[in-house]
């Protein structure tokens, strides 16, 4: 089996609960969609925090390469999202 690790630069890391809260929806739908099977086996999806030059990055590990490409379209429509909420609760 292969892994294809997705590296989250220390940018889009800032807000490590909008990762954490992305990837939970991303998995859950995964389930619901058929993508993912609920079956118990290997995690479909594990995170590793790297600290290096000064910096904490994320390491996404995904089973396969699929999954990987659906997250990372799944993670920029999040980060824009966080993004418009930053930018009204800021306005407010």
């Amino acid at each position: 089996m292969s892994e294809v690790v997705v590296q989250i630069s220390a940018e889009e890391s800032r807000d490590s609960s909008l990762l954490s809260n992305a990837i939970d929806a991303f998995a859950k739908w995964a389930v619901e969609s058929g993508l993912s099977t609920d079956s118990g086996d290997a995690p479909d999806i594990m995170m590793m925090t790297e600290f290096a030059g000064g910096e904490m990055r994320r390491k996404l590990v995904f089973q396969d390469r699929d999954h990987a490409a659906r997250f990372l379209v799944f993670w920029r429509v999040e980060r824009q999202r966080g993004r418009g909420f930053e930018a009204s609760a800021l306005s407010a």
